[in-house]
């Protein structure tokens, strides 16, 4: 971060976590990820969002689980969100091979396609919400929805570092998000976990890429998140 010059991050993990890694560096923005089977209590949730102590929901996982964002244990949760602004990062496209096998039965490749979330948008028109890895298979639909939909946002996830198919998918939803018009909803991200040369990797790569213009790649490195998570300074 100190190289690249990484104003802020957004980060999800435990609380204990969270509370560590805040209290360690300011530029750490604490999210909230759903990882066990249930979820902390919805009074809770609203409390820690009222203290300040988490900013983003995310990242849900909730295709691990067998679910979508539209199941209704989530419900509860986005209209707190909607309520106090809280951005909602939710993971779309597919996963690391074999991930029924090593620890979560229950997800499928097809449930990562953002189009099966449609009605939360519908339902919660002043959600902030953005789609991680930016569908990455279903990119072209991740596209149609942003689309139809213009408070709908998307970060680059592991899409430009991961893997040649990732690379492939995130180079072309770029490519059609610059040329739709739609660049300006684009978060970089890198969702990094336990790789950090993830960070540098998908900075360089994003730089390289020719068909981006150095004010796109501003937009998409700083200025589009700064506008979405409501950064002032």
């Amino acid at each position: 971060m100190d190289n690249h010059n990484i104003r802020y991050a957004v980060l999800c993990g435990t609380m204990e976590s969270l509370e560590r890694y805040t209290k360690a560096d300011k530029r750490f923005i604490p999210g909230y990820q759903d990882y066990e089977e249930t979820l902390m209590p919805i009074n809770q949730f609203e409390s820690l969002i009222q203290a300040g102590k988490l900013k983003v929901f995310g990242e849900v996982m909730a295709v691990y689980k067998g679910r979508t964002l539209a199941d209704s244990i989530y419900q509860p949760y986005l209209v707190v969100c909607e309520k106090y602004g809280i951005p909602v990062a939710y993971h779309t496209g597919g996963s690391f091979p074999n991930a029924q096998y090593m620890g979560w039965p229950k997800y499928r490749v097809s449930f990562g396609d953002p189009l099966l979330i449609e009605d939360v948008i519908v339902r919660y028109p002043k959600l902030k919400l953005y789609l991680m890895h930016a569908g990455e298979n279903f990119y072209e639909n991740t596209l149609r929805m942003m689309d139809v939909y213009p408070n709908l946002f998307a970060d680059l996830g592991v899409s430009l570092w991961l893997h040649p198919l990732t690379k492939d998918y995130g180079t072309k939803f770029l490519q059609l998000a610059e040329e739709y018009g739609v660049l300006d909803r684009v978060l970089f991200g890198t969702d990094q976990m336990v790789w950090p040369q993830a960070i540098t990797s998908s900075i360089d790569y994003l730089n390289a890429l020719p068909f981006l213009t150095k004010a796109e790649k501003e937009m998409i490195l700083y200025t589009n998140a700064k506008k979405f998570l409501g950064i002032t300074d």
